[in-house]
């Protein structure tokens, strides 16, 4: 992203070694200031009780009016509601996510209305990052080939291995 002339900020519970950061030219920031800063913020949180649901309605009011939300993180760690309640309200530009509160993604998300219509700029993908150029071509196909059937409201079709 630097090379649009990005300035790129970064949270984690240990900040790196000043040397790091100075390679990588990024900058701490408070979770406050990352979320009132950022035009797009990138959420890699992993699964924990103490994570469960903490991307909730009070996360994204916080962001900047008009950012745009992208999780890969670990599962339930967003509140579906919440991103699409922030989604429709337009208070969130747009959005793009590979995990959900139920994996798959349950046939009741409030997402996945909105992601059937692209005016509402949200993008819903597997969770895909563990596969390797070993794992099954006819699974990876499935993944997508579900996605399209969700979107379409076509019963899921189990697993392709």
């Amino acid at each position: 992203l630097q090379g649009f002339g990005c300035h790129i900020l970064y949270n984690k519970r240990n900040r790196l070694p000043e040397e790091a950061e100075l390679e990588l030219n990024i900058e701490f920031a408070s979770q406050d200031e990352l979320l009132e800063k950022s035009d797009f913020l990138c959420m890699l949180l992993p699964y924990f009780p103490e994570t469960a649901l903490s991307l909730n309605a009070d996360f994204f009011s916080r962001m900047k009016p008009g950012a745009c939300f992208v999780s890969c993180g670990g599962s339930g760690v967003v509140d579906d509601q919440a991103l699409a309640d922030a989604l429709a309200s337009g208070h969130l530009y747009g959005a793009a996510v590979d995990t959900f509160v139920y994996e798959p993604i349950a046939k009741d998300s409030p997402l996945l209305p909105l992601a059937r219509n692209p005016l509402n700029n949200l993008v819903l993908t597997p969770h895909t990052a563990a596969g390797s150029a070993s794992a099954s071509s006819k699974s990876r196909k499935g993944d997508y080939i579900n996605i399209e059937r969700i979107l379409s409201d076509q019963k899921l079709i189990g697993r392709l291995v």
